[in-house]
């Protein structure tokens, strides 16, 4: 068997101190959340002609990484209606059916129904 281990008086009392005074944890951001935070930032930067890509090299010398296909992806999803311009459809013409393929090398100069 296994004997159970004992902690000391002084010990719990520096351990119980300890998990008092902790500071409270920051979290952060995750890059999507980040995108949605800076939303309105980016589509000012972007009436200024700002690309995606020049936006994220922006942040990058920040130290905030945030991949421009994240940023164009955001700005995809949510765009207004106004300002982007729905996708036409390409209409593709009929194709011709395939021609018959020919069973002999040999071809008449006349139908059956004249000879």
């Amino acid at each position: 068997m296994a004997s159970s281990a004992t902690i000391r008086m002084e010990q719990l009392t520096k351990a119980k101190k300890l998990l008092m005074n902790l500071p409270k944890k920051k979290y952060g951001k995750t890059r999507p959340d980040a995108a949605k935070f800076l939303e309105k930032a980016f589509r000012n930067a972007l009436k200024k002609g700002y690309s995606p890509k020049e936006l994220s090299q922006l942040l990058k010398n920040e130290s905030i990484i945030i991949p421009a296909y994240l940023i164009q992806k955001f700005f995809s999803e949510t765009a207004d209606s106004a300002d982007v311009a729905p996708a036409q459809k390409k209409e593709i013409p009929p194709q011709k059916p395939p021609a018959p393929a020919r069973t002999s090398f040999i071809v008449p100069d006349l139908p059956d129904k004249k000879l």
